[in-house]
């Protein structure tokens, strides 16, 4: 059977992108929805690698900015490496997780990864990896999606609001990843943490894949469930409250929160070395994000940058 979890980092921020990630793993076809949590119980478990300790679990629950991102770091190095990708530097992982996204990140010159950023090798995360693969799952790949804030204001005056945005933008994701790993997988589950207060879901399920069959399973103040049928492929997803709890929707979570605060250092020393040290980073949230863009104006204006390429709308 084929599992597809996906989430997000900075949807509130008013500064920096707006990043989803989605895990891709086998898992065998006896487990069902009650049994799959147990499945992913050593990834959920502390190692030691090094002097970092790595576990699986919600983004927010494993990093702190006063601890740096040494975990998030490792367990994105050793998830590359599981599902046999060339890591490299992290410019070659974002090639790897979302090409589609980087001619758009280019545009945005405060994103440039730094060059010598190595993600771990394979040797370095191989307990790790051993550990992991104690499991009765296989991680398989891992893709995401980076919506600049020039994408995501063009996307919003287009008529998309937010939210809309999110949730089209995640799904899209989940229709391409499916397509790319369904041959001879008859039954796909995909697990999503909820969308904000978003309770219904059909709507954009049927605009994202027009031509499945989508039947309402349940929808309910904590999850919302709906099976898509298309020709002999069944495609469940589930859009649950604390859905992050869930272990292949951790990491998800770690790998955008990973993305997302490399973005945001790049973001932070662009400005920095224009102005100085004397400039406070900014985690991009609206009100610390109005004190930053108070500090960079001048820059702004000398450097001749449009407003919507760097500021969300909304």
């Amino acid at each position: 059977m084929l599992l597809i979890a996906t989430d997000e980092a900075g949807y509130g921020p008013k500064l920096g992108p707006l990043v989803i990630a989605a895990t891709v793993w086998q898992v065998p076809d006896h487990l069902n929805h009650d049994s799959l949590r147990a499945a992913f119980a050593p990834l959920g478990q502390p190692i030691k690698l090094g002097d970092t300790v790595v576990t699986v679990n919600d983004s927010k629950a494993v990093y702190q900015p006063s601890s740096g991102l040494g975990g998030l770091h490792a367990a994105v190095s050793a998830s590359l490496a599981w599902c046999g990708m060339d890591a490299g530097d992290l410019e070659t992982t974002l090639g790897g997780l979302c090409p589609e996204d980087l001619q758009a990140i280019r545009q945005a010159p405060w994103l440039e990864m730094e060059k010598n950023v190595a993600m771990l090798s394979v040797d370095e995360v191989a307990p790790l990896l051993a550990h992991w693969r104690s499991s009765e799952a296989e991680l398989i790949d891992v893709r995401a999606r980076i919506i600049t804030a020039q994408e995501f204001n063009e996307s919003c005056s287009n008529g998309l609001n937010k939210a809309d945005l999110l949730s089209q933008t995640t799904l899209n994701l989940v229709r391409d990843t499916w397509q790319r790993h369904s041959a001879g997988q008859p039954q796909t589950e995909v697990y999503c943490d909820r969308h904000g207060g978003r309770r219904y879901y059909a709507g954009v399920l049927q605009h994202v894949i027009p031509d499945a069959w989508v039947n309402v399973e349940s929808e309910t103040a904590q999850e919302s469930v709906y099976c898509l049928t298309l020709d002999s492929h069944k495609l469940r997803v589930h859009f649950t409250v604390k859905g992050d709890s869930f272990t292949p929707v951790a990491l998800a979570s770690m790998h955008a929160k990973y993305l997302r605060e490399r973005m945001m250092e790049s973001l932070n020393r662009y400005f920095v070395r224009r102005i100085g040290e004397s400039l406070k980073p900014t985690a991009g949230y609206p009100v610390d994000a109005d004190r930053f863009l108070n500090e960079i104006t001048a820059t702004i204006e000398r450097e001749q940058i449009d407003r919507s390429s760097l500021i969300r709308s909304r």
